[in-house]
Order: C-alpha cells, then structure tokens, then sequence
C-alpha cells in the first residue's frame, strides 16, 4: 500500500499509472471540471465536446461550475446562446450531474480503481499490466520475486522495468529475462542461472555506475565479470535447482553444471 502523496508521485513519474486513477471530488477546488476525468469513463470535455467547443473560460475547477452548496449553481459561462440541440446537450449533463454533492470540508484527491479501498498496492498494479500486455514481452515477475538474490537487487530490476529503461541488446530487461540463452541449454538450471545472471548484471552494472559517479572509484572490467560471476553462482546454488552442487564447481563450470540436468 501507498499514501495518497506516493500515489500522487507514482502518477507523476509512471504514465502507465494514470488510466488506474481516479479522481474523488470533494470540495471540488483542485480538479478541473471539463478537462479532468471524475465523472464517468470519459472527461466531460469529450463526453460533450460540443457544449466545451462553445464555453469562455476552460480550465475551471469543479467548484467553480457547481459552487459550493446545494442546489448547484451551473456557472457554464457559454459565449453565444446555445442551439436546440446544445441545449439538449446541457440538460443531459446537469441530470446526471444532478446527484454530486461536494464537501466543503474535504479536499479531492485520488483513488486507485482497481481496489476496493483505493490504495495503491504493487500486485493490483501487476496484474493489470499482465493482463493489458503480450505475456512474452512482460517482466516475468513471478521468478524475480521468488529468486534468491536481494530483496534490493529484485526492486531494482522491478523499477528499472516499470519506469520503461530501454537499452540495446537486448532491447528490455524483459526480453533479457525471458529469451533463452542457448549456451547454457535449455534445462531447469540454465534457466534459472541465466535470469539470476541477469539481474546480478543488472545491480553490479548500478553499484559500478554509482561508484565511479559519486566515490571516484571503479574497478576493472575483469573484476566486474568475476563479480558478476560469482554472485550469480551463489544466489542460484540457492535454489533448489542447483542443490548438492558445490559453489566452487558451479562457479568455475556453468554450462557443465546446466547441462548435465535437463
């Protein structure tokens, strides 16, 4: 779960966020009234594009329109007389309007559509994605979690994947994830040590970076491999996959170790 401020901060930061949110009018002083989406499945703006093609003043917020107490006010502030037909328009709109009652007392805010109490949460957020995306091109969330390699190893990979990293080759952290790598077969373990290399790649590449950026310090490219190397063969002889193999030997003989089990 997340507050309503680190709801407003993943909106901001994460698009992909946006069609999950929804606005809760209160006192109705912060969301605008044609332009936002609070009403319905659609703004008002385009649910009845030919009344907001002929008001003044756009960008009002919602309060503006209703005023603040009941009856509504109906401040539309048209810019010519309205046809028979944007009249009908605008007798549509206040009838379904006619029931929002906004609070004084209480500011709008956001609310998280997919559950029931509107607060945020990461598996909600998950499973839409998996259901609106191609499953071959989506993060194969179910082994990052359940790997063995730190819990800030796997969070880094998740943000780097939910704020849309793009890099060449391969062109995403979920096609590296999830293409095969033929040199370490097609078993169980070469499955399972080539993702768990990848994210070791992954947070050593980040430590690298930060080193060299912030302390001044780097190291060379053969330590990083066998660093690289060697945390990869820790975490998965974790698994159950890799049970009885020594470290020393899955260190030194990946493919061997791979394909010897199918």
């Amino acid at each position: 779960m997340v507050s309503q401020m680190s709801l407003e901060g993943y909106c901001s930061s994460f698009p992909r966020v946006l069609p999950f949110v929804r606005l809760v009018v209160g006192n109705g002083e912060r969301i605008r009234f044609w332009e936002d989406l609070w009403w319905g499945n659609q703004t008002l703006c385009a649910q009845f594009a030919e009344l907001y093609r002929v008001i003044s003043v756009r960008n009002l917020i919602v309060s503006n329109v209703l005023g603040n107490s009941f009856p509504l006010s109906w401040n539309f502030n048209f810019r010519r007389n309205l046809t028979d037909s944007e009249i009908d328009l605008l007798q549509r709109l206040m009838s379904s309007l006619h029931s929002v009652l906004l609070s004084p007392s209480s500011s709008d805010s956001r609310a998280w559509s997919l559950s029931s109490s509107g607060s945020f949460s990461v598996k909600s957020f998950f499973y839409a994605l998996s259901r609106d995306s191609n499953p071959l091109m989506f993060l194969p969330t179910k082994f990052l979690w359940s790997s063995k390699v730190l819990s800030k190893v796997k969070a880094l990979a998740w943000l780097f994947n939910l704020a849309g990293v793009i890099w060449v080759p391969p062109r995403s952290i979920e096609d590296m994830l999830v293409i095969s790598f033929k040199g370490l077969g097609n078993s169980v373990r070469g499955k399972i040590l080539w993702q768990i290399a990848c994210l070791t790649l992954i947070w050593m590449v980040w430590q690298e970076r930060n080193n060299r950026i912030f302390e001044d310090k780097g190291r060379t490219e053969e330590v990083v491999w066998d660093l690289i190397r060697f945390y990869s063969s820790l975490w998965a002889s974790c698994t159950e996959a890799f049970r009885g193999v020594p470290l020393s030997i899955l260190q030194i003989n990946w493919i061997g170790v791979c394909v010897s089990r199918v």
